[in-house]
């Protein structure tokens, strides 16, 4: 991104735009990704965690402290969200050696096609709005990510637990403390909105 667009995008996020927010983000991801790939061993790899798992939490927590963040150029914004998602990343391989249960292989035996943000992308996007490969497909994922994070809390928890960690009904059900029913109902609102936000992805999506 050049830095006449990036300040562009800076400004109109400190007027309140939600949606330059959400460019910046997704503008930052092909690079973010990049390092956080080189960065994850072996265990990290054998326990199913993605880069994307540790960038969706890097952006979690960057969503809110971004608008008062100060960057003189898109390079240096790169660099903020690298720090945030290393940081991320020490935190996911202390989890991990703690406790080394593999819960996406396990994903298969609960009934859940999938564990992953490109076929929770696939669900929740029509075919003929979605790349098939490519960067345009990386940064249809970084939009997904984005979206993520504008979802209520309960929403988001319950398709990450749910779609993303391959956490049983029931386990999803004792973390919330809902019945299982509630936890369905959830889900189903939960993707419904996600479809929603994800309809208006063309915000985000680089123009040609």
């Amino acid at each position: 991104m050049d830095d006449a667009k990036f300040r562009q995008l800076v400004d109109q996020m400190r007027a309140g735009d939600t949606n330059a927010m959400g460019s910046l983000l997704v503008a930052g991801f092909t690079p973010l990704r990049s390092v956080i790939a080189r960065h994850m061993g072996d265990l990290l790899a054998k326990a199913g965690v993605e880069p994307e798992d540790v960038i969706q939490e890097a952006y979690a927590a960057a969503w809110s402290n971004l608008p008062d963040a100060q960057f003189d150029n898109f390079e240096a914004f790169v660099g903020w969200l690298r720090q945030i998602a290393e940081n991320k990343l020490i935190d996911i391989q202390r989890a991990a050696t703690a406790d080394k249960r593999d819960v996406r292989r396990q994903a298969a035996a609960w009934g859940v096609q999938s564990g992953t943000y490109v076929n929770l992308l696939d669900r929740v996007s029509s075919p003929m709005a979605t790349p098939s490969r490519g960067a345009a497909h990386s940064e249809a994922v970084a939009v997904l990510m984005v979206r993520l994070l504008q979802l209520p809390e309960d929403y988001r928890q319950v398709i990450h637990w749910r779609l993303i960690d391959g956490l049983s009904v029931a386990e999803v059900a004792k973390r919330l403390d809902r019945s299982e029913a509630a936890v369905h109902m959830l889900c189903h609102r939960a993707l419904k909105q996600l479809r929603e936000l994800m309809g208006a992805a063309s915000n985000y999506l680089t123009q040609t």
